[in-house]
């Protein structure tokens, strides 16, 4: 079974374990109304694919896979994701569709387009909504969903059928991790969900990472780099492979360093 391929109750049961920790088999029989075997058969399937962590009588994230949360995230090199996401408004034309999702490097770039002129933004980022609430000339549009406490965002199938009903000009999406073979990385299942909703849904695509994250560790596969029009960092890793990954992708690098503006 691939990842595209889980079903709408699977995919609940990893937002349920995201969102309030580690589930139990019988609670989640009677939560479906299905036996204790289809939830075991459900949780071996998660398991199988890396994205949940079998214990007796249960299932939880695997060990490693959270993240830090999103105010903590927020506060780790703020000044290079200020650079990025001015850079990333610069882009962004008035009258544009813009998709915005998980990520503390996202909120950046929500704060650099509040003064842009007739924006259309639909996210399921909390802190993008509310930084763009008193701004009248953006129409927000903020997704439904399960609410992830330590990341203030919403998952889930709502947010992902919300996403949906728009074609964006342009998504702004962030990362977990990078790699120079795996390409964009995630914590979570629902996290690479939503990224890839985006993606799949946009004319252009912008991902916006500081050089922090080529040293994290995710475990999620969200897209090759071929997937994504303009990589937004303040500098690249000194790794060859990197710079090879990108040229092998043909896609645009922006380096947004402090002289840069």
């Amino acid at each position: 079974m691939s990842a595209k391929m889980l079903s709408h109750r699977q995919r609940e049961i990893l937002s349920l374990i995201e969102t309030e920790g580690a589930q139990y088999i019988e609670p989640l029989a009677a939560r479906y109304d299905v036996t204790t075997q289809t939830i075991r058969r459900d949780i071996n399937a998660l398991c199988d694919l890396g994205y949940a962590r079998r214990f007796h009588g249960g299932v939880d994230m695997p060990v490693g896979a959270r993240n830090i949360s999103v105010n903590a995230r927020a506060a780790l090199n703020s000044l290079a994701k200020q650079r990025i996401a001015r850079r990333i408004a610069a882009a962004i034309p008035a009258g544009s569709t813009v998709f915005m999702g998980i990520g503390s490097t996202v909120q950046f770039v929500a704060e650099a387009l509040r003064d842009h002129q007739e924006l259309r933004v639909v996210t399921n980022n909390i802190d993008v909504a509310l930084t763009l609430s008193e701004t009248p000339q953006v129409e927000v549009h903020m997704t439904g969903g399960l609410l992830r406490h330590n990341d203030r965002d919403v998952v889930g199938p709502d947010a992902l059928n919300f996403f949906e009903k728009f074609y964006a000009s342009h998504a702004v999406v962030g990362a977990g991790a990078l790699d120079p073979e795996k390409g964009i990385l995630d914590f979570s299942y629902s996290e690479a969900q939503l990224t890839m909703k985006l993606l799949d849904n946009a004319r252009t695509k912008f991902l916006a990472a500081d050089v922090s994250k080529w040293s994290r560790d995710a475990s999620v596969r969200v897209a090759p780099f071929s997937a994504i029009t303009s990589f937004f960092t303040d500098a690249l890793p000194n790794d060859k492979r990197v710079a090879a990954a990108f040229e092998t992708a043909g896609i645009e690098v922006e380096i947004c360093g402090g002289d840069a503006e």
